[in-house]
Order: structure tokens, then sequence, then C-alpha cells
């Protein structure tokens, strides 16, 4: 290269350096991730995950910090070439479809997007003749374009990481250190950990399961490892497995059964075959869907642990939540997750949590699947959900024709087709007709209706805003990003109405995505009203209180209603409902005939007005359509 060329290098360093720092990383635990490739690839049994923390000032209070990150593992280790490479973007061991890392971006991308400064010492002959090298943001910015020549350091891997691993020091290795952090997502060393064991736990349950290797999670402080070291459990999305993260009494046994579509040798398989480049590939998709001791309590011979309220939707108890947690369709890649894909999941709605299924591919359909180099997702697949050919099929043509066109234009989707209609049209459609059907005669399934009442309320909110009649939640909105509506609303949802987090952010954005400004929703409340409001930024939130005999006597009755239900028992709930409507009513007049001063009586009789008029505003707009 010569003095002019180096001008005009394809890359700069330092700018390519910060800008790999934002290539995506979900949060620290996908980052982790990325070093366990390295090890288990690398032939490790082994790997240790430490999190050291040290105190911090914060305000008038001390608070413990995530400081230092480390990896440690019994791989087989790195000679001086491998390991200066392994540091390089875009090296590492090159294209090599046998290892679970390909891109070579790994080791490098994964770190700097925690911290700004990675430490290695590899060794092949004992950890007192270890390696070392690193990478630091710092000198990058200063020029420095190169990986360190690795160094025989005196003394090998320290002390500090010889005294917290739990003897795993052997005759080769690998220790990744991450100093000077500054994206980590939690603080303390136990919320760090606790939030990565359980995605750990998913990506990587194959391995865990079939024992290959054991990931050691190790909060320290002062230099020793404290609240107790503990294992990454295996965390199966489709509750197929013995031995898992999940909450009793589904830890030690399936909460899950395979959905048998037909193939009576591998219950709750399907194969696809997809051939690239004249080699035919086969996508292996595992289905499996609740038992029904999962959902309802009165399932013979499988109670529920003692202190679980049969009153209580599943999905409120700790295992119904764990569930909340892995909602979607799991993307399996040489045994490792990829992803777990909730946008084939129906927006909010509970019931989702009761289905998972499995798609696994072999790295040489990556091309095929959109593999990001972080591997995170899957792009191509993951555009394919709720895919409708119809919609951009043109006058008369049919699918055949459709994927013809398609064929000639290159559409990298086409070789996906035939696997993402069997999943959204007949796999996840029969699953989520018999989970339906698992809870007929307990309670209802929560019906789409809904929305059209949200709707009609919504278009009332906006006639009346539009026509000057400005309110609280309007005033709110002004200057307010939809990332802080978001966060108010879901924090409204968990913290005050006790929503769990994901039911919680699938309402928010489905209420964002739609322009929503009512909702409705019910919560157990302590007080004697039978319903309130959250006023927040665009949004008018009505709690309906459901431990006010109101709901029992009037929501219940009319809403919750089995699917075998009579004639008669239909015109009993009429009867019922419409004379709990009186007796609400009677309760008003006579609250306005106790107050004593007439000046208060007509507030509340003007208040009684005003409600009638924006009724008949709401409702007016309901019967012209």
């Amino acid at each position: 290269m010569t003095s002019d060329d180096s001008n005009y290098r394809i890359v700069t360093p330092a700018l390519t350096v910060k800008a790999m720092r934002d290539s995506g990383y979900k949060n620290t635990a996908y980052a982790l991730a990325e070093l366990i490739d390295n090890s288990i690839d690398a032939g490790a049994t082994l790997v240790e995950v430490f999190a050291c923390e040290s105190p911090v000032q914060v305000s008038s209070r001390t608070r413990q910090r995530v400081e230092t990150i480390a990896v440690l593992d019994n791989g087989k280790g790195m000679d001086s070439e491998t390991l200066r490479r392994a540091l390089k973007y875009g090296d590492g061991l090159g294209d090599d479809r046998k290892r679970i890392g390909r891109f070579g971006m790994g080791l490098p991308n994964s770190s700097m997007s925690q911290c700004t400064r990675v430490e290695v010492w590899s060794w092949t002959n004992g950890p007192g003749n270890a390696l070392y090298t690193y990478l630091d943001l710092a000198e990058i910015n200063d020029g420095r374009d190169a990986v360190p020549d690795p160094i025989h350091v005196q003394g090998g891997v320290p002390e500090y990481w010889r005294d917290l691993s739990d003897g795993l020091l052997s005759d080769t290795g690998t220790l990744v250190v991450w100093r000077n952090l500054d994206r980590v997502n939690w603080y303390g060393a136990a919320a760090t950990l606790k939030n990565t064991s359980e995605l750990i736990g998913r990506v990587y349950r194959h391995f865990l399961h079939e024992d290959k290797v054991d990931i050691r999670m190790a909060p320290v402080r002062d230099g020793e490892v404290v609240a107790g070291a503990y294992y990454a459990a295996p965390n199966d999305p489709l509750y197929l497995m013995k031995s898992t993260c999940a909450p009793t009494p589904f830890d030690d046994k399936p909460m899950f059964e395979p959905f048998n579509m037909g193939n009576e040798n591998e219950p709750g398989v399907t194969y696809f075959p997809i051939t690239v480049e004249g080699i035919e590939h086969k996508v292996k998709v595992r289905a499996a869907i609740a038992r029904p001791e999962a959902r309802r309590p009165d399932v013979a011979d499988h109670p529920w642990p003692a202190g679980a309220s049969p009153n209580k939707d599943a999905g409120n108890h700790p295992w119904g939540k764990h569930a909340g947690r892995n909602i979607g369709i799991s993307l399996v890649r040489q045994g490792r997750e990829l992803d777990l894909d909730s946008s084939w999941a129906i927006g909010y709605d509970p019931v989702e949590r009761w289905w998972g299924v499995e798609v696994e591919f072999p790295p040489a359909l990556d091309e095929i699947f959109g593999v990001t180099n972080n591997k995170q997702t899957a792009t191509i697949f993951s555009s394919l959900a709720h895919f409708d050919w119809q919609a951009e099929a043109e006058a008369d043509e049919t699918f055949k024709a459709f994927k013809d066109r398609l064929a000639e234009l290159g559409d990298p989707r086409l070789q996906l087709f035939d696997l993402a209609l069997y999943l959204e049209t007949k796999l996840l459609r029969t699953m989520r007709r018999q989970l339906k059907q698992q809870t007929v005669g307990r309670r209802k399934s929560k019906k789409r209706h809904d929305d059209e009442v949200t709707s009609k309320a919504t278009d009332a909110v906006k006639r009346r805003r539009d026509e000057g009649h400005t309110g609280k939640t309007d005033q709110l909105e002004d200057g307010v990003t939809n990332q802080d509506k978001r966060q108010e609303q879901v924090d409204a949802l968990t913290q005050r109405h006790h929503l769990d987090e994901d039911t919680a952010q699938s309402m928010v954005d489905e209420a964002l995505e739609k322009d929503w400004r009512v909702r409705w929703i019910s919560s157990y409340q302590d007080t004697h009203a039978f319903f309130s409001i959250d006023l927040m930024a665009g949004m008018l939130q009505v709690i309906f209180n459901n431990s006010h005999p109101l709901h029992d006597q009037l929501l219940a009755v009319l809403e919750e209603v089995p699917e075998d239900a009579t004639d008669s028992d239909l015109k009993y709930r009429l009867r019922r409902a419409a004379d709990t409507f009186k007796l609400l009513l009677f309760s008003w007049a006579r609250m306005e005939d106790e107050i004593p001063n007439d000046r208060q009586r007509e507030k509340i009789a003007d208040a009684r007005r005003d409600w009638g008029r924006y009724a008949r505003d709401f409702i007016d707009g309901e019967a012209d359509e």
C-alpha cells in the first residue's frame, strides 16, 4: 500500500470499532453468548462466568456495581497466531461451517460492545505459560491499528482468577476479561448473572441437557465468590426437557407434550427439505403444547402445588410467568439457539405462551434464513411471520405462479415459503384451536371484539380532541416520544396493576401500533371504587376492580360465558346483568339522595348530566356504524 493508498483504506480502525460497538447485541447476555460459543467450539466441557462488583457512591448511598466480567474455559487454548487473529475483526478461524461461530467477529465484536478494554489469556501447556494480548479503545483512538503481539507474562494467568476458578485451570484453556464496562445492562453481580443465566440456559439448552458442557455462574465481591455460585440449567421453550430452570412443579418433569401433526415415527416432528447448490438439507420442526395440568387445577392426579390458587389463571402462577418469557418460535443452528422469534405470536394474547415451536437448521442454510453476524436472529425467516402471499400476488395469480414469478426475480424468501405457510396456516392454527379447547367450561378465551370497542372509543376520544375538547391525556402527549409513552404505560401495567413484563410490553406495543387511545384492563384493587383510571400521555386507561362485586355480578356474567351454554343459561345471564345494572343506578340515586348539602348535590347532578353527554357521544358513534 502506498502512502496515498493509506488515505483511502476501506475502513478506518478507530471509526470502525466505534461503529461496531453499536452492532446490535440485545443485552449483555447475548454478548456473553459469543464468548461461550468460542469456548464450546474449542472443546470446553466447563465454562465459568464471573461478574465482579465493587462499591460505588450513588447520591448518599453506596451501591455495588459490576466493574469486570470474565469468561474462563478449559478448551484447547490458542497459540500465538490464533490468539492474535481471534481479536481481529472479521478473521478468527474463517468460514468453518462445522463451528457454532463462523464470521470471525464474535470475540472482539461482543467484547467491545460492552467494554472499552478486553484482555485475553490463552494457554496450551498450562496456565503458567499463558499468552496474553488485548484490545483497548483508547489506544485504537490514538492510532493503533493492529492487535498487539501476544506475549508471555510472568506467572501466566493472574492468581486472582486462579483463586476464583473452581479447579478449572487445566493444561489448556482461555480467559477473556472485560474491563471498563460502560454498556452492561445490569448493575450488581447477582442481578447481572440472574438476567444472564436464564437466557444462557435457553441458548445452550441442548448442550446443557446432553451434558456436553457445564456453565458456572459466579458473582464476585472483594475477590471472593459470594452468594454462592451456581450452574446454568436448561431453559427449554418447548418445555419437553426434564431438570430445567422451570418453576415447580415442572422443574423435574415436562410442562408441555409433543404436538403430533401426523408423524407417528417422531411425534411432534416435521421435516422440510431445502436444496442449496444441488445438496439437500433438512429443516427440523419440533412442536409442543401445554399439558392440560399446566393450565387447569382440576386435572386428575395432577394437582397444582400447595398455595397455588385454583381461581387464579395459570399464566399468573410462576410456571405460567416463566412460559410468558418464552413466547415465540425458537431458531436453532448447530445446536445453539439464535433467537426466540416472538413475531410469530399473536400480539397480546396470553394463550400464546402455551405453545412451543423449534425450527432447527444446519449452518449451510445461513444465507437462506438470513443469519446475522452476531447470531441473534435470522432476518429472512423473521420477515415471513404472518406472511400473506395473496397480498403480494398479482390479480388471479395462483400460488405456484406467484412462486415462479418470485423465482425469476431472485426473491431470497422463496425457499422458506412452504415452511412459513406450514407454520402459520397449519401448525400454529391447529395448536391454538386445541389450546382454546383446553379451558372450555372453566374460563372464556379473550375475544377480539374487545378490539372493536377499543377502536370505537378511540375514535370518540380523537373526535372530541379535534373539536377542541382536550383532556389531560392530550396535554401530557405534547412533545413525548413513543418510547417515553411505552415506558410509562409498561410501568403502570407492571408496577401498579401487577401484569408480567411480557404481557405489558405486548399490550403497549399493540396499542402504539394501532394508535389506540384507551385501554380496558381488570385488576384486583383494595378500594370501594369499582373502577379507576390512569391518565397517561395519549392513553386513557380504565381499570375494572376485580375485587368489587360488580365484576362477578355484571362483567363476568356477560363475558365469561361457557361455549356450551344453553338458551336458558343465556337468558338467565342477561336478566342477571340487567338487574345488576339497575341496582348500580339505584346506588347512584341513593348517593345523591343522602348528600346533605344542596350545593354539593347539584354538583353531583351536574357530573351525572355531563357523564350522560359523554356517554351519548361515545355510544352514538357506535350506533351510527
